[in-house]
């Protein structure tokens, strides 16, 4: 279940206090994220977090490296 917009609007990565965002098929594949799980990503897209139950888990953070990016 997706994050609602209502709700997407008023959280912020811990991390970089940036909005987030919903993450990209492509975004989850590359962090090892299900296709069927939700996850939010940070506005310049350096962190990335899970909603497995729906939920957004944002008390740790799988943080994206520029060797992560290719």
């Amino acid at each position: 279940m997706p994050t609602p917009p209502e709700v997407l609007a008023l959280l912020r990565c811990p991390a970089t206090k940036q909005p987030l965002r919903a993450a990209t098929a492509e975004e989850k594949k590359a962090h090892g994220i299900p296709e069927s799980e939700d996850a939010l990503v940070s506005q310049d897209g350096t962190h990335i977090y899970g909603s497995p139950d729906g939920l957004p888990r944002l008390l740790s953070a799988k943080e994206v490296t520029p060797e992560d990016e290719g």
